[in-house]
Parts: C-alpha cells; sequence; structure tokens
C-alpha cells in the first residue's frame, strides 16, 4: 500500500519539479484576428500569446509588431513592449487594436511579430508573420465626359463618350454600364450596354456610345441617365446611376411658300399689294424674322415678322405704285435667327406687271371669243 502511494506520488508531480531546468523556447500563437476579412475604415483585433516551451527562464523579452502600411496601429506605445521574465512553461497575452485605412484596396496584407529575449545570456529571436484579409467595397463613378458633336439637332446622330472608374476599395466584376434612353426621344445605334469584366480599384476604362435623337425630340436641355450595375468581391450586386446632360437645340428653316398680289394681275401705274408668304419647315423657333426685298417701285421694301414658332407660317406684306411693265426680277432676303446663330436667305423672284394698253386685253378677249365660237358650233351640230 505504501508502495502503491509512492508510484502515485511521482506520477502526479508537476512536471516543472520533475524535470530538471532547460532552454528556453518562445513561440508566438494567435488567438484572435478578428473580423476577418476587414473592410477599409474598420478596426481589427490581434491577441497574441507568448508561449515559454521551455523550462528555463526567459528574461528581457522584447515583442515588436510591425504592420503593412494600410494597418494602422492605434496605440503607438504597443509597438514595442518589453516584459522582464517569462518563467518555464510560462505564457504571456497580449492584446492589439488596430485600425485599416479607409483608402485601403482589397487585398492579402501582413503583421510581422518578433520576439526576442536572452537564454542563459545568449540572445534568441522567433518571428510570426499573421495574414490579413482586407475586403474592400467598389464604387464606379463616370468623368471626363465629351460629347461629338457638340451641337446637336433632331435627327442627328452623336458620339457620348466617358471614362468610368473605379473611386471605392474594392475589384468590381461583371459591370454592365447602360445608357437608358427610355425617357429621351433618341435610341442607340449599336448596344446601349457595355460590359466591363473586371476593374480593380483606382482603375478606368472608357467607354463610348452612338446614339441617334429623332425628329420628335423636345428642343431643351436632356438628361441622359447611366445606369451602372456591378458585382463586388463578396458576391453582392451594386447599383449606382450616374447622369450625362446634352443640349438639343431647335435649327429653324425659313422659306416662302408662296407669293400672291392685288391685283392678281398688276399693270402699270395701279397701286399693288406683294404678300409673301413665309413658312418655317425647321425643327425650332425662328427669332427676328426680317424680309426685305428689292423691287424697283417706290413704296414699302422691309417687313418685320418677329418670331415664327417651327411648323409655322407668317404673312409679310409690301406696298407699292407699278412704275413699268414687263417681267420684273426681284430679291427677297430673309434674316432670322435660331440656337444656331444668325441666318440669311435669298430667294430669286419675278413680278409680272402689265403695260395698263388694251394689250393687256388681248388674251382674256380672245379667250371669250374662243368660247363663243365653240358654243356656236355645238348648238349648230345639236340642230
Amino acid at each position: 500500500m505504501i508502495a502503491l502511494i509512492a508510484i502515485t506520488a511521482i506520477a502526479t508531480a508537476p512536471t516543472c519539479c520533475a524535470s530538471p531546468p532547460g532552454n528556453t523556447d518562445i513561440k508566438i500563437t494567435v488567438n484572435e484576428l478578428t473580423p476577418q476579412p476587414v473592410e477599409p475604415g474598420r478596426d481589427l483585433v490581434l491577441s497574441v500569446t507568448l508561449d515559454n516551451r521551455g523550462g528555463g527562464a526567459a528574461s528581457g523579452i522584447v515583442l515588436t509588431i510591425m504592420p503593412d502600411s494600410p494597418i494602422i496601429l492605434k496605440n503607438e506605445n504597443d509597438r514595442i513592449m518589453r516584459f522582464e521574465k517569462i518563467i518555464g512553461y510560462g505564457a504571456r497575452v497580449e492584446t492589439y487594436l488596430l485600425h485599416i485605412d479607409p483608402a485601403a484596396v482589397s487585398g492579402n496584407y501582413e503583421i510581422e511579430l518578433g520576439a526576442t529575449w536572452t537564454d542563459d545570456d545568449q540572445h534568441r529571436e522567433q518571428n510570426l508573420t499573421v495574414p490579413v484579409v482586407v475586403r474592400g467595397t467598389p464604387k464606379l463613378m463616370i468623368s471626363d465626359i465629351t460629347i461629338e458633336p457638340e451641337i446637336i439637332k433632331p435627327e442627328d446622330t452623336f458620339d457620348l463618350s466617358f471614362r468610368i472608374s473605379n473611386e471605392g476599395t474594392g475589384t468590381a466584376s461583371m459591370a454592365q454600364v447602360t445608357v437608358a434612353l427610355d425617357n429621351l426621344s433618341a435610341v442607340p445605334v449599336g448596344a446601349d450596354t457595355a460590359i466591363i469584366r473586371k476593374l480593380v480599384a483606382g482603375a478606368s476604362e472608357r467607354l463610348s456610345y452612338r446614339i441617334m435623337v429623332s425628329d420628335s425630340a423636345e428642343i431643351s436641355t436632356h438628361t441622359i441617365p447611366i445606369v451602372m450595375r456591378y458585382d463586388d468581391e463578396s458576391g453582392g450586386n451594386i447599383t449606382s446611376q450616374s447622369s450625362v446632360g446634352i443640349n438639343v437645340v431647335g435649327d429653324a428653316d425659313l422659306c416662302i411658300a408662296s407669293v400672291r398680289t392685288n391685283p392678281e394681275n398688276p399693270a402699270t401705274g395701279e397701286v399693288m399689294t406683294l404678300m409673301l408668304q413665309i413658312e418655317n419647315s425647321g425643327h425650332g423657333d425662328a427669332e427676328s424674322v426680317k424680309v426685305t426685298i428689292d423691287i424697283p417701285f417706290a413704296g414699302t421694301r422691309t417687313a418685320f415678322l418677329g418670331k415664327i414658332e417651327a411648323d409655322d407660317d407668317a404673312p409679310c406684306i409690301f406696298n407699292f405704285r407699278a412704275t413699268e411693265s414687263g417681267d420684273i426680277p426681284y430679291h427677297a432676303v430673309i434674316s432670322y435667327k435660331d440656337d444656331l446663330g444668325d441666318h440669311t436667305t435669298t430667294v430669286d423672284l419675278v413680278l409680272y406687271v402689265g403695260d395698263g394698253g388694251n394689250g393687256d386685253m388681248l388674251i382674256p378677249a380672245l379667250a371669250v371669243a374662243a368660247l363663243i365660237v365653240v358654243g356656236i358650233f355645238y348648238l349648230r351640230r345639236k340642230k
């Protein structure tokens, strides 16, 4: 019985007592690293244990932490920590509070831990690399917008291009960039959606679209939505929207729709009225419309019409006394303004003026005589 108690006592004796003192053997182990992965702008907790697995006491211990640049140590006093002693088979736990730079991009980073100590007047060291995964969020934005040509009218085709950049901290995958023309009287010439398979943080790519404006487009400033749909690194889908402004301008197109005189067959010496009907067949309004004629008769030469809207017309009237007969050539000069600037159109015209004698009645008289002859001939045949 006494022998059994002695064996049991030896078996259950502490190891430090049973084994003679030996060399030190300090290991660095990670207890906690949370969260993982960590987002830019968030805090990170790292807990480590300094474990002396040898029987001897380690003295003059120095623990140093050296994180990669996007990982910031919140308490600078924790960068180098000193401990007087860790006994054999003893341990010490240390916790670090770190912060991820908000501008850090997604990637794999490292935290280097190094421990040095003295064992029997000999310098010893132990190092550990702790991997840290930073997972950012992508953010797509557009810039450097160009529109060619700069002046856009209804029925025009123009090129829209812009640079799409990833201003976030994560990688965008399978980005679909759509020019949304649903609420604009325009259609894409080709595809309205471009696909970018991968766009890492800080990268950019230029996209181009060709668009045709319809004939019915409103003369105004229009906003074209740019819709961006893309995946982040965790598989989630992100939708964002930007916009591009375009200005559809109206181009007026003035012409003479009709020319009339009163009387219809003016003669020399008569006071007559010349009426020109001015029509705007363009897409925009014509402002400050003025018509000038250079007919060689005394009377009004200029008519001010003001504004003629698109698909509308207006008369301009000139009164004068005819002082010569024959085919009188003259010019009508139409000047106006529209969204594109000042314009002038010149039209060549001819006015016929009779000489006022019996010769002017010759043709009508002959026509009446011919009708009488035809009538008599018809009556005779009927009898």
